[in-house]
């Protein structure tokens, strides 16, 4: 089970238009986008594998616009978090971005919190 698709699916159900995509997808353009939410995988103890990879953040970084959008954040942990949110938290403040929420998801138990990030973004996204 993928935390994506869930994710999708709740902040749908609240109204918001979804778009998802992949590192892996290339550039992306924002389009004005009112919030974006990141995620990246935090391996093992959460401190040799923690989030963000080096990749990520030169992807963030590149991001055009990204300083003008609210972002929240998420990582899939195998054991636990480590400083992985806060690390990325750090990320988006450094580009200049507002910073909304984060979550983490067991791995074990993907649904656990599962409904946080979604929360927030209604909350605070205008």
């Amino acid at each position: 089970m993928d935390v994506v698709p869930r994710l999708r699916e709740m902040l749908t159900h609240r109204g918001f238009s979804v778009r998802c995509h992949a590192i892996a997808d290339g550039p992306v353009e924002l389009d004005g986008a009112k919030a974006v939410i990141l995620g990246a995988p935090t391996f093992g103890l959460g401190i040799h594998g923690r989030a963000p990879s080096d990749a990520f953040v030169d992807y963030v970084e590149s991001l055009d616009g990204l300083e003008e959008t609210q972002v929240g954040v998420f990582t899939v942990y195998q054991t636990r978090p480590g400083d992985s949110l806060q690390r990325l938290k750090g990320l988006v403040l450094r580009v200049g971005a507002k910073f909304i929420a984060w979550h983490g998801y067991p791995r074990w138990d993907l649904s656990k919190g599962e409904h946080v990030l979604p929360a927030e973004c209604m909350v605070r996204v205008r």
